[in-house]
């Protein structure tokens, strides 16, 4: 009987742990969960993903941003297609792969949000890729 209650014991000590450590995430790696797992972009203000998504979409398309989106810093692509960033240089076209992220845009994109294109053509441009 006593062994039993010692591997019940540790068994309740390793869950707890796991517990504990599961629900120390930092504060700004917690946004990321307002992205939802499928099929949506978000953008977000802050780098590591901070904050609230300040744009979120799932459907293919051009979208161009005026005021406070522009000052997007992280990306997350979770729908099935490529995006295509461009950001203050309307000429470069920094290019996010289905299922990746982007933690800190670089410079020239990074606070400079023009454009997400969601799918884009072909003919569009990548100059950079993730």
């Amino acid at each position: 009987m006593r062994p039993t209650r010692a591997l019940t014991a540790a068994a309740g000590t390793v869950i707890a742990a796991a517990a504990l450590i599961a629900g120390t995430a930092t504060p700004s790696a917690a946004a990321v969960s307002d992205c939802p797992d499928f099929g949506v972009v978000c953008a977000f203000k802050d780098v590591n993903y901070g904050g609230k998504p300040v744009w979120t979409e799932s459907r293919p398309g051009y979208y161009s941003f005026t005021g406070s989106i522009r000052g997007t810093t992280s990306v997350i692509n979770r729908t099935a297609y490529k995006i295509r960033i461009v950001g203050s240089n309307q000429f470069l076209g920094y290019c996010i792969s289905r299922g990746k992220a982007v933690r800190d845009l670089p410079d020239g994109f990074d606070d400079k949000l023009s454009v997400i294109e969601i799918d884009p053509p072909a003919s569009s441009t990548c100059d950079y890729t993730f």
